[in-house]
């Protein structure tokens, strides 16, 4: 049964009791261990204590003291609490319902346990029970969940109520201080009004989570932390693009060649792109092959939204690559590649013969060589012949040497008079080439 008797009249308060539980006698027993005591962390008003024993705990008697006056105001008995996880020897106790106290603050738990075995003890300093108004956030919201460049500004309204810990019931919260924090940093104070409705305005910045929240404040000491749920605010970003003046549109070089870079950034707006002046960026030149790249320079565009005029002498095939990023969140990055660039390395035949040989057939000869330091893993040499030196037809295909010179011959066994020639078609790489005409007789 869970009753209610006066205190001494010193005191002056309410206290709870309950008749106490026989214990039974037992030798040598290990007494209980009042592990803590403290309030239920979403329901302030609520008890809980943990305690272990070597036998079931038959009796809990949790007292209450003041930490401002240092007085007892209240005496809560085992039938006040219910277990609510662990077993009957290691487990926690929660009381049944909320405590109704006095007043609000801080209360030191004194425990009093007692086991089957009728082994009993003491702790004193079990802990403290937060008798505090719990604020909690109603139906905050902001007035918008994106932003740009031009609306930085997000005003954000709710209500703040208190949950009382003697009846969990939630009452508006009047002249209040709130908190509007931006990225979890206070950006504005405002109070809330007779029925804890609060409005207020931030600026944001960039793309980061905007809430309320309820700090301590000396002039309402008894109201402890809460905030709202945190609401993302999104940056619609001004969309940026380059467009190349040059190049303008696909080429083929020789290797050595320079090209010259030009292109111009432009940002939107309501009346269309237009050009952006101040932003800063890089130019690289990309193989097409993949993996390499080569910084060709640095830029600031000017107020035609141009970025300088750079040249530079591809190495490979590949393309050019604007790319500019600003430090202001609201500005989108923009890269663009240029029209692709077909770098081609120069190759020759270094010599030619045809001969007749003593069987009636022609023997042809040559070597090859690539100037520009990059030979084709494979070269094939085709024989070409004409009659006349004007129409040609192909008549055997052989293979150049990987040594030096790279030589290469044929023997046409059925070798007619006439024109005969070398010629090495063009590759990713190489430029084409074709040897000198040789005219064998009979």
């Amino acid at each position: 049964m869970f009753r209610i008797r006066a205190a001494s009249a010193a005191i002056g308060v309410v206290a709870l009791v309950v008749t106490g539980t026989p214990a039974a006698n037992a030798a040598e027993a290990q007494a209980p261990d009042v592990r803590y005591a403290h309030s239920v962390s979403e329901d302030l008003g609520t008890l809980e204590v943990g305690i272990s024993s070597d036998s079931a705990i038959t009796g809990i008697r949790a007292r209450l003291v003041s930490a401002a006056t240092q007085q007892e105001v209240a005496v809560v008995e085992y039938d006040a609490f219910d277990r609510v996880s662990g077993t009957a020897d290691d487990g926690v106790w929660r009381t049944k319902k909320p405590l109704d106290l006095p007043d609000l603050g801080s209360y030191d738990v004194r425990v009093e346990a007692t086991d089957a075995d009728g082994d009993s003890s003491t702790d004193n300093n079990a802990g403290s029970l937060a008798y505090y108004v719990a604020a909690v956030f109603e139906d905050v919201r902001p007035d918008r969940t994106q932003i740009d460049t031009d609306h930085r500004q997000v005003r954000i309204d709710g209500t703040l109520k208190g949950r009382w810990p003697a009846t969990r019931e939630l009452k508006p919260l009047a002249d209040h201080r709130v908190d509007l924090d931006v990225d979890y940093w206070t950006e504005n104070t405002v109070r809330t009004d007779a029925q804890g409705r609060f409005s207020g305005t931030v600026t944001v910045n960039d793309a980061v989570p905007v809430q309320a929240v309820y700090r301590h404040d000396n002039a309402n000491p008894y109201v402890v932390y809460g905030e709202s749920e945190s609401t993302r605010i999104d940056i619609r970003q001004v969309a940026t693009r380059w467009t190349f003046q040059a190049p303008s549109e696909a080429r083929t070089i020789d290797y050595g060649d320079e090209v010259t870079v030009t292109a111009t950034l432009e940002r939107e707006t309501p009346q269309g792109w237009v050009p952006f002046e101040g932003q800063s960026g890089g130019v690289l030149y990309e193989a097409s092959s993949g993996g390499n790249w080569t910084s060709v320079g640095y830029f600031t565009t000017g107020a035609d939204g141009k970025a300088a005029s750079f040249t530079h002498t591809p190495g490979e095939t590949g393309t050019f690559r604007m790319a500019s990023h600003s430090d202001d969140p609201f500005i989108a990055p923009a890269s663009a590649n240029s029209a692709e660039i077909t770098v081609l390395r120069a190759s020759l035949f270094t010599s030619f013969s045809a001969a007749r040989t003593e069987d009636g057939g022609v023997r042809v000869e040559g070597t090859m060589a690539f100037p520009d330091g990059w030979t084709p893993a494979d070269i094939p040499v085709h024989i070409e012949y004409s009659r006349d030196g004007k129409r040609w037809t192909d008549l055997v295909t052989t293979e150049a040497g990987a040594g030096s010179g790279h030589a290469f011959s044929a023997d046409i066994a059925d070798g007619r008079r006439g024109h005969y020639r070398a010629r090495f078609d063009k590759t990713e790489s190489s430029r084409g080439a074709m040897s000198e005409v040789v005219r064998v007789g009979r």
